[in-house]
């Protein structure tokens, strides 16, 4: 099957997004399909798989978002694709992977009056670009399968767009178990809690992201500062790209400046979650967060939000907390307390791991490949087998 893989960035050292389409490229070309990689950097992609770089401008936004789609449709007309598969909002696509949720949603988020929220779509052009291509590709007449992953974003993609049900495939994230597992990150423990200072009873508390308003580091924050006697060994480890200077000033009012280690963007995440105990990300709005299904890999328990499709698999209690309110410090300090009693940690760690071998790249791929399937329908496209795709993991 030939198969155009579409989305702004294919790369191992960005966010959940660029290594999910980087992982599913590899295993497409493993499975013995032909991919072709269509966005603007391919840094990740082997030359064995087709890449079409295309160039636009970067600023402003709405330009941006305007190039990407004339030049991603310009680069897939005409090559005789059997599916053309949209990781990002572009358009015309046959299979549409919603992984930046839904964009109205975030707007009703970000803006809940609604005279604030259309001022930001007059005064914003980029906001109302998103929201054009998101409908154009939502509508009836636009991809002819829309692939979720959460039952959180498919309902989104009801609740906006109407969008019938039939259209609608829930495909859970898969983890590189040989990347992400106990053994390996337990073998760097010792050595990179050293490298940051930590001693051997600190408890690490991990933030993991590349938007850090967004998945509510502020309230990470204010969560530590109220753990009075219980947050004394607790540091936290803020993983990503951002601006440390924008959030300062809130850690020394805190009171946190020795237990707050800002340690920037790694194409090496697994060490970090090799030195961590347990991963909080109060996000606003994630349709799955893939750091959450990484960390829990590793063995390490998760607290995160309703808003957050990545708390279906978190079994509350058990391998995590699921924070009903994100903007609340206080519901996250009280969450934070009770994993932090004696046991819960390696309890909660050890549940996760066991969830987190039901999600594999494998898996996912196998889900994606039956919708392709279904929309190839009577086009003689020859499949290989479950068998040839298994031996190719």
């Amino acid at each position: 099957m030939k198969i155009a893989l579409v989305n702004h960035n294919f790369s191992l050292s960005h966010g959940g997004l660029e290594r999910f389409s980087v992982n599913l490229a590899l295993a497409l070309h493993r499975a013995g399909h032909d991919v072709h990689a269509v966005g603007m950097t391919a840094a990740d992609i082997p030359p064995e798989i087709d890449t079409h770089t295309i160039s636009i401008p970067r600023k402003p936004s709405w330009r941006r978002i305007h190039g990407f789609h004339s030049q991603a449709t310009r680069s897939i007309q005409g090559k005789g694709f059997d599916i053309v598969f949209g990781l990002t909002r572009f358009f015309p696509m046959d299979v549409y992977r919603m992984g930046d949720g839904v964009q109205k949603h975030w707007m009703r988020i970000s803006y809940p009056l609604a005279p604030w929220r259309w001022l930001n779509y007059l005064f914003n052009p980029a906001h109302l670009l998103n929201v054009f291509f998101e409908k154009k590709i939502l509508s009836a007449t636009g991809a002819k399968r829309i692939i979720t992953n959460s039952h959180l974003c498919r309902q989104h993609a009801q609740d906006y767009y109407g969008v019938s049900a039939d259209r609608i495939s829930v495909v859970y994230n898969g983890v590189d178990h040989r990347l992400f597992n106990p053994e390996k990150v337990s073998a760097i423990r010792d050595e990179v809690r050293r490298t940051l200072g930590l001693n051997s009873d600190d408890i690490a508390v991990l933030h993991v992201s590349n938007n850090w308003r967004r998945k509510g580091l502020d309230v990470t924050l204010k969560a530590i500062g109220r753990l009075g006697e219980h947050g004394k060994r607790v540091h936290l480890l803020v993983v990503g790209r951002g601006r440390p200077a924008a959030f300062r000033t809130l850690v020394r009012k805190l009171g946190l400046e020795a237990r707050v280690h800002f340690v920037g963007q790694t194409d090496k995440v697994e060490r970090y979650y090799a030195a961590g105990d347990l991963l909080v990300l109060p996000t606003l709005y994630d349709p799955f967060s893939n750091v959450c299904l990484e960390a829990m890999a590793c063995g390490l328990p998760v607290i995160t939000t309703s808003a957050n499709g990545a708390a279906e698999i978190v079994e509350e209690g058990e391998s995590g907390f699921v924070q009903k309110d994100p903007r609340s410090f206080d519901e996250l300090a009280g969450l934070m307390r009770r994993s932090l009693e004696p046991g819960m940690l390696r309890r909660m760690g050890e549940a996760a791991q066991r969830i987190s071998l039901g999600f594999t790249p494998l898996k996912n791929m196998e889900q994606t490949l039956a919708v392709f399937e279904e929309i190839v329908g009577s086009k003689e496209v020859r499949m290989p087998s479950h068998d040839a795709i298994k031996e190719s993991d």
